[in-house]
């Protein structure tokens, strides 16, 4: 089993301008802090003995088979597939609820794709992390719009 902590964060200035039609046109800038409240993933690997191959547990419950695509959550469907992998019990719990404006897509995102590597034994550098912070806001904006 994997557990992620990832902390969530707060935007003084500059929300919004990681939205590429903003960013293509103006560059972008932001300035943040984490706090400390946190989101968690609890993951491990799953046989498929209970009639599904893969679960993941956040605001609803789905159970899917090896067809990735079907998995509603994207942020989940897309690292899934990015990572080649199935056969996971994906579980998210958070400190605070989606969608307060405090970077809860993109602490999720940083702490799956944390959880997805650990599985396979790589364990990312703090810079590495902050980067994938970075990239995942772009990537967190975009499923919302």
């Amino acid at each position: 089993m994997v557990v992620s902590r990832t902390p969530f964060r707060v935007s003084f200035l500059g929300g919004g301008t990681d939205f590429p039609s903003f960013y293509s046109k103006h560059g972008g800038c932001c300035i943040a802090t984490s706090i400390d409240k946190y989101s968690y993933i609890y993951l491990r690997k799953i046989d498929g003995s209970f009639g599904f191959k893969n679960e993941f547990i956040y605001s609803k419950v789905e159970r899917t088979d090896d067809d990735l695509s079907a998995i509603q959550h994207p942020i989940i469907r897309e690292a899934l597939k990015n990572e080649e992998l199935s056969g996971l019990r994906i579980d998210y719990d958070a400190d605070i609820p989606a969608r307060t404006g405090l970077g809860t897509s993109s602490s999720f995102s940083v702490g799956l794709i944390n959880s997805l590597y650990a599985l396979r034994g790589i364990f990312l550098s703090r810079s590495a992390n902050e980067q994938l912070q970075q990239a995942n806001a772009t990537v967190s904006s975009l499923t919302t719009q």
